[in-house]
């Protein structure tokens, strides 16, 4: 593969709204991250051991989720500050691999929205026309009973 079929080119709009995101993430996932500071001094001055073993196991989820918050965030702004980077381009390219597949302006985007949806190709499938007839008995199937 080319090395320029790999390099993906974003414009300033992308790269403001990386760089955006970005930012939103990390200080959305701060007061996770914090979340363990402000219950682990009370968890290990209780008395109490299987207390102070629940509040510091409790507080491991929400240490987890905002670390991985922040690094999405990281991941981000990096992506929109340094663009040409080396890193930054194999760290999106493995974070989203179908990139190449997504739409990136809108007129892309007009044509990836107008394909088909599965439920639209379905109801597309041929229909058996069945005779019009007043009487409902002719209308059933009687070879949906043998199976």
């Amino acid at each position: 593969m080319n090395e320029s079929d790999t390099v993906l080119e974003f414009s300033a709009g992308q790269r403001f709204g990386a760089g955006f995101f970005g930012i939103f993430m990390i200080c959305f996932g701060m007061p996770f991250t914090l979340t363990p500071l402000l219950i682990l001094p009370e968890a290990l001055g209780i008395g109490d051991v299987f207390m102070s073993i629940f509040l510091i196991c409790f507080c491991i989820p929400f240490l987890l989720a905002g670390l991985a918050v922040q690094y999405f965030g990281f991941t981000s702004l990096r992506a929109a500050l340094f663009p040409n980077s080396v890193k930054a381009r194999k760290t999106l390219t493995d974070w989203s691999s179908d990139v190449a597949d997504k739409p990136l302006s809108a007129s892309e985007a007009v044509n990836y929205f107008n394909s088909e949806s599965p439920a639209e190709q379905r109801s597309k499938t041929k229909k058996i026309d069945v005779e019009k007839s007043e009487n409902f008995w002719d209308s059933v199937d009687d070879k949906s009973d043998e199976a």
